[in-house]
């Protein structure tokens, strides 16, 4: 087993390697260092407080066109997919209301800016990108899961037969590892949830204090009462943006919500809605 520890997208970020494969120690550790860059890449890319990076660039001129990496324009696919799918529930656009609230700063703009918009004030096309509204894009409901994803794949890449990431909880196992996993949630308490295998699990959990603004936000702008969310995914990037559709979803129907649009909300022991299996003694695989 090989693990390595670095501060990376506002967390701790942990990949280890279960099973190297074929590669000799001198190749894991080169897995593991390139699988690191690439995180690093994503963060410098698609950062909300970096004024440099190629997300604040396109919020901060809206109408324009932007060339953005391909890495960029992924992201953006898949957050602009999931606004849309999800009828708002998980919305990208609401980056002056985080603003607003004091979890994230404010960019430096010459125009006014929306509240929020809806999907479709993203536009992509090709290798570029632009606003048709001056909205601010966030993309932290979905950024942290989408570089857990791109160093799964650059370690799958180089040869590595199983290994984990686990970004601050966003977490995706491959091969034949099997990873415990624990949910703390809201309150601070620990659920032991099971084995985690060749599938991803992310948890969001909502709390308010001046000192950690952590908000998650409804449609409307409005924080979300203390509570915690998670769900169980093939990808680390929909098991991320997921969490977010759980918390604007009623408990009642948040499973029948979330399948289709590819996730497992996981109900925490004590919840009020437990009519899905709590994955306790199972493998948490799909």
């Amino acid at each position: 087993m090989l693990k390595r520890l670095r501060p990376l997208l506002g967390t701790f970020v942990e990949i280890a390697i279960a099973e190297p494969g074929s590669l000799s120690a001198t190749q894991a550790e080169a897995a593991i260092s390139a699988a690191f860059s690439c995180i690093e890449k994503i963060q410098q890319q698609l950062s909300f407080h970096d004024p440099a990076s190629e997300l604040s660039r396109l919020n901060s001129a809206p109408y324009e066109w932007h060339p953005l990496t391909k890495s960029s324009i992924q992201c953006l696919k898949l957050a602009r997919a999931l606004t849309r799918i999800s009828a708002g529930k998980f919305n990208c656009t609401l980056g002056k209301q985080v603003v607003d609230k004091g979890a994230l700063p404010p960019l430096k703009t010459n125009h006014p800016t929306l509240a929020s918009g809806d999907w479709q004030d993203l536009e992509l096309s090709g290798k570029y990108a632009r606003l048709q509204r001056p909205v601010w894009i966030t993309l932290d409901g979905i950024a942290k899961g989408f570089a857990v994803d791109s160093a799964i794949k650059t370690l799958q890449l180089l040869g590595v037969a199983s290994a984990w990431v686990n970004a601050g909880g966003d977490i995706r196992v491959y091969g034949s590892a099997i990873l415990p996993i624990s949910v703390r949630d809201h309150r601070g308490f620990d659920h032991a949830m099971g084995g985690l295998q060749n599938a991803a699990i992310a948890t969001s959990t909502s709390t308010y204090t001046e000192e950690t603004p952590g908000i998650l936000l409804t449609a409307e702008g409005n924080a979300i009462k203390p509570a915690t969310w998670t769900v169980i995914a093939q990808s680390a990037w929909r098991a991320d943006a997921l969490t977010k559709v759980a918390a604007n979803t009623p408990p009642a129907i948040r499973s029948e919500y979330i399948r289709p649009l590819g996730g497992r909300w996981v109900p925490l022991p004590g919840d009020s809605h437990t009519n899905t299996a709590t994955f306790s003694t199972q493998q948490l695989s799909e």
